[in-house]
């Protein structure tokens, strides 16, 4: 095995390739719902210590295109009033005279408000560099998970750094790093609970183990460790989004399939997880009198499984928002798993559960009709399937080390690449053209109406996949009048970076040296990790 040194660089290493590859191709600009209330509770925490909308922060009390934020003050006050029951008094526009709670998961803006302090600090705008950095930083800290997780199951840096690769650049998740969608870190924390409990089952010196001078002495003491991070990122994944909800019964098998050896671990887990879950209760009740309210209420209560079918279909085939043509790789997953299963059980398991029951649960749901619930909204691909991405490209890491026949592994190999460069081509449109701007494409180029959403959905001239790569070739953000629509229903083209082609802040704002700059890095770095050395890092001897 390499020395310590070597192992805190490799991991160092692959992180900044990750971060790299994630600023060089972020925007500076949120999503213009989830997105934009998360960042107005960052806000909030930042200036005013409250968890709520406060109607005296800055980008409430002086906001530049109100239209839209009115918008949201309007839904979540009305929200609020209809699951507390308390009736706040209004002022002029909409907006609420004292603060609100809102339905918005509380990690992704406790995780912000360090940004945010960080952007008064070097005097720039606060919207713009949380965009641009949170969920880029946890897209790239969830890639260096997967790498240490397949590291640990494939023996192999190439193959771990790959898979890295895969889910930061071939899948849907690509374009999400401009967003505070808070899809990412839900995935994070799950991906993260389950290596962790992975690692707890089989006690190799890895990760953690690497920072410590004494890995003998590591290897024999961290189990418990690993059981409690386990619970623990399993807890904030409720944190991140109360629908991990929907997978805690899987975690908990999954826990008694590496843990059934061991009570003691297992009570371990158990306890921490069970705090977490008695925390969300208590801040559930703070928040809105119940333990079991997460502040969606009846907007959510009207959701038939019966007759929202038409979801199960859409989340893996449509051409708007269908699975298998955001990231073609999936094609391939019943291979993997049938090739994984006899080593990995566990993770084999929760994988399938969790990709299962997310498809389950959000291809039902039926709120007064149509794809803008079980979709994931004006969003790139099926916003909701990204907490499962990261298991399913750690079992895609199978398809190349377990097969023995070479004629059959080569083929596959084959397969792999092909799919994984079509889901990169695919999701590259999203990075190159903000969503936000695909919708007014959809709408004033294209003439959809009123109907756009379903449209886009489901007829494959009108996908996002085909707008984004005709609003490349045709140079159309570069036309967009941006300052016509300050004041008008389209005022969010206000927070794009039109007139430049590329929704690329680094390119847009500092010109092509920076971006070729940060490229050589990271082709530099990552030909350090894939370099052969006859002592190739392993988790195990």
């Amino acid at each position: 095995m390499l020395s310590i040194q070597s192992n805190k660089l490799l991991i160092t290493y692959v992180f900044i390739v990750f971060l790299i590859i994630n600023f060089v191709s972020s925007g500076a600009h949120t999503d213009l719902w989830d997105g934009m209330v998360t960042f107005l509770i960052t806000e909030g925490m930042a200036l005013k210590q409250t968890a709520q909308l406060d109607p005296e922060i800055p980008s409430i009390s002086n906001t530049s295109i109100p239209i839209m934020i009115n918008t949201f003050l309007h839904w979540e006050v009305q929200n609020n009033k209809i699951i507390t029951g308390k009736y706040h008094d209004w002022i002029s526009l909409s907006r609420p005279i004292e603060p609100v709670y809102t339905s918005r998961a509380l990690l992704l803006p406790s995780i912000s408000v360090p940004f945010y302090f960080l952007s008064t600090l070097l005097s720039v705008n606060p919207v713009s560099l949380v965009a641009f950095s949170v969920n880029s930083i946890i897209i790239a800290l969830t890639g260096l998970v997967i790498f240490c997780f397949s590291l640990d199951l494939y023996s192999s840096r190439r193959l771990a750094f790959i898979l890295g690769l895969i889910f930061i650049t071939c899948t849907f998740i690509l374009p999400y790093n401009t967003s505070l969608f808070p899809q990412p870190l839900q995935a994070l924390c799950i991906v993260s609970g389950v290596f962790f409990l992975y690692k707890a089952r089989h006690n190799r010196p890895s990760f953690i183990c690497i920072f410590t001078r004494n890995i003998d002495a590591a290897h024999t003491k961290t189990a418990y460790l690993y059981c409690g991070l386990a619970g623990l990122f399993f807890g904030l994944s409720i944190f991140a989004s109360p629908t991990s909800g929907l997978f805690l019964p899987g975690f908990v098998i999954c826990s008694f399939i590496f843990l059934r050896h061991n009570k003691r671990l297992l009570l371990c887990f158990l306890l921490t997880l069970g705090v977490l879950l008695i925390s969300a209760g208590i801040l559930n009740y703070v928040r809105f009198g119940s333990i079991s309210e997460f502040g969606y209420g009846p907007q959510y209560g009207n959701l038939s499984l019966n007759k929202g079918w038409i979801g199960l279909f859409g989340l893996f085939l449509s051409p708007g928002k269908g699975l298998l043509f955001y990231f073609p790789p999936i094609v391939l997953l019943p291979l993997a798993i049938l090739f994984s299963y006899r080593q990995n059980k566990g993770l084999s398991f929760i994988t399938v559960y969790v990709l299962g029951v997310a498809w389950l649960y959000f291809g039902t749901i039926d709120i007064n009709g149509g794809s803008r619930f079980w979709s994931g909204a004006i969003a790139w691909g099926p916003r909701y399937l990204i907490p499962t991405l990261p298991l399913i490209v750690i079992m895609l890491g199978g398809l190349i080390k377990y097969p023995r026949k070479p004629v059959a592994k080569r083929l596959i190999i084959v397969s792999l690449i092909f799919t994984c460069v079509a889901g990169f081509i695919v999701n590259l449109g999203g990075v190159l053209v903000w969503t936000e701007y695909g919708v007014i494409y959809g709408f004033e180029h294209e003439k959809l109406g009123a109907g756009a959403e379903e449209i886009t959905t489901w007829d494959p001239k009108y996908s996002p996949i085909v707008l984004h790569m005709k609003m490349i070739s045709e140079n159309y953000v570069a036309g967009i009048p941006v300052a016509d629509y300050k004041d008008t229903g389209w005022g969010y083209a206000t927070y794009g970076l039109a007139p430049c082609q590329y929704d690329l802040y680094i390119l847009c704002k500092f010109g092509g040296v920076p971006v070729v700059i940060l490229s050589g890095a990271a082709i530099l770095l990552a030909t350090i990790i894939l370099w052969r050395d006859r002592k190739e890092i392993l988790v195990y001897s």
